[in-house]
């Protein structure tokens, strides 16, 4: 196996505490963890792909949940830090929809570009960075640039648009400079649709494009999900009519599953494919990650 990894990912992952049902009536939860950049990781390790997260975590029980958790799924966590000042975030969520998060100061944070001196963006085959990382601080969002500017291979970006965060109100100002700065864009409709306007799927995804990356992807939950290659063509998957047990991690896996597709050289109506059976695969069971199909 080559050294070269095939996805270097930046972001924050909290604890996950999951009430199946509401968080109203619920009686107990379930502990796991969560994050989009780390979610789509473990998804390539479970393809038997390289995959490094790069991160902060506290020095805490919830900071060692976390990091144990991945190291068990096979992400490389060598350039994570462990600040002893500041907490790893929580986010206490139920399988209705309904999410509370416990990140303000976290040690997430306090991700800045002094933390990624040492991590191989230019060698990796994929870089991965989502919005959130831009919205909880400045200096992450300097980071999340860094990311981009520094990379060798494919840059790929997901807005992954969040409220109640340090730069929600700002989410256009703040994202913009990423969609300049990546090649894929995989984006759910409605999140898009914040960014450029309301407007159908191939013109939200051609007003982004517009911006700057080559390919964009457009998630639509239910509906399916459609791509915009480089050369101006437009790909549709329809959806299905699967219940979901809990949806949450879907788009994260549908991210990993089309991204890996794309750079094992599948054009984008196979890797669509590939996407929805992975994002699928994590809404049948609780958790971010737990569904998601291994490489077998």
């Amino acid at each position: 196996m080559s050294d070269r990894f095939n996805l270097v990912a930046l972001g924050e992952t909290m604890l996950s505490l999951v009430a199946e049902g509401t968080l109203a009536d619920a009686t107990t939860l379930r502990v796991t963890h969560g994050g989009a950049e780390s979610n789509a990781c473990a998804g390539f390790a479970r393809l038997g792909l390289r995959a490094a997260w790069v991160s902060r975590l506290g020095t805490d029980l919830a900071g060692d949940r976390v990091a144990a958790a991945l190291e068990r799924e096979g992400v490389d966590l060598r350039w994570v830090v462990r600040d002893p000042r500041r907490p790893t975030g929580i986010m206490l969520r139920d399988t209705t929809g309904t999410v509370v998060y416990y990140r303000t100061g976290s040690a997430a944070s306090e991700l800045s570009p002094e933390d990624l001196d040492a991590v191989p963006f230019g060698d990796a085959q994929a870089v991965l960075v989502s919005g959130i990382t831009a919205l909880i601080g400045e200096r992450p969002r300097l980071a999340a640039l860094s990311i981009l500017e520094r990379a060798g291979g494919l840059r790929v970006v997901d807005p992954n648009l969040r409220r109640g965060l340090w730069g929600s109100d700002r989410a256009v100002e703040l994202i913009a400079p990423l969609l300049e700065r990546c090649d894929l864009l995989l984006g759910g409709e409605r999140e898009l649709a914040r960014l450029v306007g309301t407007a159908p799927p191939v013109e939200l995804a051609r007003r982004c494009r517009a911006l700057g990356p080559r390919e964009v992807v457009v998630k639509r939950g239910p509906q399916g999900a459609a791509a915009l290659d480089e050369r101006g063509g437009w790909h549709e998957l329809p959806g299905d009519t699967q219940t979901d047990v809990d949806p949450v991690g879907a788009g994260d896996a549908f991210n990993a599953g089309y991204l890996a597709a794309r750079l094992s050289g599948l054009d984008p109506p196979e890797a669509l494919g590939e996407g929805a059976r992975c994002g699928a695969a994590v809404a049948t069971v609780v958790g971010d990650t737990e569904g998601f199909p291994t490489r077998d």
